[in-house]
């Protein structure tokens, strides 16, 4: 096991035990809990795997800061002291939210922390996988003691940018952007692919049945006329597999889909089938449903079949950058002060 740093003092009425279990993703930063004292501990890197580990180092917080390590009702049992939950994520689906409210503990989040990163990330993926660079670069690569790349020998490589339909990638003004999940990062997508010229259109939830918000479009319209898809939805029992099979044959064959939402949302066996089909023109993703992945065994999208596809792969960062950290220390700070302040009213 893993370090575990035992407090100097217990958690009582005018003390907290801060515990940070991640600070591998965004550095450690100064609390303030007046009028309590607190001691404040950090972990580099707690392996989110890892129960019983975690459950060891929330023993004793009254205030657990996170940002991958799942916090459910397996480690809570192990953490009496335990009356705040702080994720430094938009997302909270690594916690158990409803066990947390059952027992009384306070969850906070980060909704607006990475906005601008992963939508600035969104839209590299966008160009990466619409110019189809990833199979660029590797078609350079492949070469060999006798034989050069297709570039030198055939004279071009354009055949590889082009859709299943021969034709050439679309540009920018006459690409229409689906959004789906408009909350801050989509709305920053939006305004990004805008300023580029693209018509924008956000989609409707998938089961709704209500058509009252004009600027909404309905699901299945949206699906099948926008030729980007940005999916943002944060993982939920009802956002499970909202992209399967039955989407992917609504698209058109020209279309990219890109995910920096959550994995889960999108089925990636019925991801791989339509790239391979040639049912979509690309996709692009930063997260998956298995986290973190190591191999094919952990998604289909690491697979050898699948470096062949335009697909663009990155290791779910599209939250990092300077202004990120800044946001997130920040957070942090806000969010313990908002916890304690709400603490010092109840008591009043």
């Amino acid at each position: 096991m893993g370090e575990v740093i035992v407090p100097k003092k217990l958690p009582d009425g005018s003390h907290h035990v801060v515990v940070k279990l991640e600070t591998i993703h965004v550095p450690a930063t100064s609390v303030d809990t007046s009028p309590f004292s607190h001691e404040f501990i950090s972990y580099e890197y707690t392996p989110k795997e890892d129960t019983a580990l975690v459950a060891e180092r929330i023993k004793y917080a009254s205030i657990v800061a996170t940002t991958t390590v799942p916090i459910n009702a397996q480690t809570l049992d192990k953490a009496p002291y335990l009356k705040c939950v702080i994720t430094e994520t938009a997302g909270t689906n690594h916690i158990d939210v409803e066990e947390c409210e059952r027992r009384g503990i306070a969850v906070y989040s980060a909704p607006t922390g990475a906005a601008d990163a992963v939508a600035e990330h969104a839209l590299g993926l966008y160009f990466a996988t619409r110019r189809s660079f990833v199979s660029l670069h590797n078609a350079l690569y492949d070469y060999g003691p006798s034989k050069t790349n297709g570039w030198k020998t055939n004279g071009s490589l354009s055949s590889l940018i082009k859709d299943a339909k021969g034709q050439p990638p679309r540009s920018s003004k006459n690409e229409i952007v689906g959004i789906f999940g408009y909350g801050a990062i989509g709305q920053r997508i939006s305004n990004l692919c805008k300023a580029l010229g693209m018509k924008v259109i956000v989609a409707g939830r998938k089961h709704s049945t209500s058509h009252d918000d004009p600027t909404r479009v309905p699901f299945a319209e949206a699906v099948g006329e926008a030729t980007v898809l940005f999916n943002i939805l944060p993982f939920l029992p009802q956002t499970h597999g909202t992209f399967g099979p039955a989407e992917f044959q609504k698209m058109r064959s020209d279309a990219i889909i890109i995910n920096v939402g959550r994995g889960g949302t999108i089925d990636e066996a019925a991801l791989f089938e339509a790239l391979s089909k040639g049912q979509i023109h690309g996709a692009a993703t930063d997260v998956f449903e298995n986290e973190p992945v190591g191999c094919a065994e952990d998604s289909i999208l690491l697979s050898e079949e699948a470096k062949g596809l335009n697909l663009t792969l990155t290791p779910h960062l599209a939250w990092c950058a300077d202004q990120t950290s800044i946001n997130l220390q920040r957070s942090l700070k806000d969010n313990v002060r908002a916890y304690v302040e709400k603490q010092v009213a109840s008591s009043t």
